[in-house]
């Protein structure tokens, strides 16, 4: 069927879901706070530091992540009413304010965003036999900003040209409970423990920080980290960098105290653990607990043939932890569902390359990424309690926030204002309507 095309005098937009966005920037008094700030220069037209922030968020929760594509919504009554703006600015007005702020009002969205997280009822939990443990799940995302010459993009351990952002997530459902900006070049450690530090407080404010348990890959392999998780009572789970250590040490050590297991095929796997280990740097920490696993491979991977020479892995962690060594090795391999969320900011929400040229905006762009990725994964988690009344059966525990931004934010509506009172009508067929009017009536 051939159709016709015309343009009709109603209006009608396709992100009648940045209402929910909105709704939930409107309740957050701490980003109200932005202006009460006093920097750059007052002029006719001026649009306030909080909308600019709030035009930024709107932008990021779409997956728009460019100053062009703020020209998009210059017209748009529902861009500007949904996020409660004086006005929409232009691309120009909304990258020289985004400059001006830079470095300025980090602390207060970070503050905002802490405030949000107040708001989540549950985290999620990882379990063993006898225990409950909330993560924290710390680790360093390279963006990838190949073939630009933005301030401190570096050759990072990826081998491409970037930038190597820390990240830290609270429990199994995906908040991000902090992030930093650093340069391409920055080894993974520098400046970690007082980022951790940081976030351990933070943690502190949501959840009983006795339940935390924070793990870390073998690239934060130092004292100074254990000594941070020991500051603040909580538990902690970190990967060891074998460094000058062999591996048939290790291999020795497993057969002497480990618990062999024999998966067949001509792997054997010696789990268990060592108490004399000290971390390197810090005599006051003394031995620390160190579980290991060693797997003995007599077999090639691909072709089955029988090795001349058996093939020896070892991993080992510091840790705190009473459980089992088998729970232990379970509990860090959940770590690596980390790396789902850092696919979802840099994909989903199209936050791979930073839009701006300058290191201390791309830090403000970062921001305004955690705050809008809390805000999404806030909407994706509200809408599972309303799973009965979807279009079809949800079966996962989280909500991808690319599913999120498809399913209730980009969504087509009819924009009414009739006698000073503003509606959003929404299709017949719209299949998340009912669970869309839920999360509103539960967020907003």
């Amino acid at each position: 069927m051939k159709f016709k095309i015309e343009q009709g005098r109603r209006e009608i937009n396709g992100v009648g879901g940045l209402a929910l966005v909105g709704g939930v920037l409107n309740r957050l008094n701490t980003l109200r706070k932005l202006n009460d700030m006093v920097f750059g220069v007052t002029k006719r037209g001026w649009i306030s530091h909080l909308s600019i922030v709030k035009s930024l968020v709107g932008l990021v929760s779409q997956g728009r992540s460019d100053y062009a594509d703020i020209e998009v919504f210059r017209d748009d009554p529902v861009f500007k009413d949904a996020l409660g703006l004086e006005a929409v600015p232009s691309q120009e007005r909304l990258r020289q304010r985004a400059d001006e702020m830079a470095g300025k009002t980090d602390g207060v969205i970070a503050a905002a965003n802490l405030e949000l997280l107040r708001e989540v009822k549950e985290f999620g939990m990882v379990r063993t036999a006898h225990c409950a443990y909330i993560p924290l799940d710390g680790d360093v995302s390279v963006l990838d900003n190949s073939k630009s010459h933005k301030e401190e993009v570096g050759f990072t351990y990826k081998g491409c040209d970037g930038y190597s952002p820390m990240f830290a997530y609270l429990g199994t459902h995906g908040y991000m409970l902090g992030s930093e900006l650093r340069p391409g070049v920055q080894h993974c450690q520098n400046g970690t423990p007082a980022f951790l530090d940081k976030c351990l407080s933070d943690a502190g404010t949501l959840v009983d920080k006795r339940d935390v348990l924070l793990r870390l890959d073998s690239g934060n392999d130092a004292a100074d980290n254990i000594a941070v998780a020991n500051k603040h009572g909580c538990w902690y789970l970190i990967k060891r960098n074998l460094r000058k250590e062999t591996l048939e040490e290790w291999l020795e050590r497993a057969k002497a105290a480990g618990k062999r297991e024999d998966l067949g095929g001509g792997v054997t796997v010696y789990t268990g653990s060592a108490s004399h280990i000290k971390p390197a740097g810090r005599d006051d920490l003394g031995p620390v607990e160190t579980v290991f696993q060693v797997t003995v491979r007599t077999v090639g991977r691909k072709d089955g043939a029988d090795l001349l020479v058996p093939e020896i892995e070892a991993e080992t962690w510091f840790t705190n932890l009473t459980d089992a060594p088998e729970e232990v090795v379970g509990l860090y391999h959940s770590h690596g569902t980390s790396e789902q969320y850092h696919s979802e900011f840099k994909t989903d929400m199209d936050m791979e390359r930073l839009a701006s040229g300058k290191f201390a905006t791309n830090g403000l762009w970062l921001c305004v990424g955690n705050l809008a990725f809390n805000v999404l994964r806030l909407i994706g988690q509200t809408a599972m309690e309303f799973k009965d009344l979807a279009p079809m059966k949800v079966k996962a525990a989280r909500r991808r926030l690319a599913t999120v931004i498809k399913d209730f934010v980009l969504v087509a509506c009819e924009y009414i204002v009739h006698g000073h009172q503003s509606k959003l009508v929404f299709g017949r067929n719209c299949p998340w309507f009912k669970v869309l009017r839920c999360v509103y009536a539960t967020l907003c």
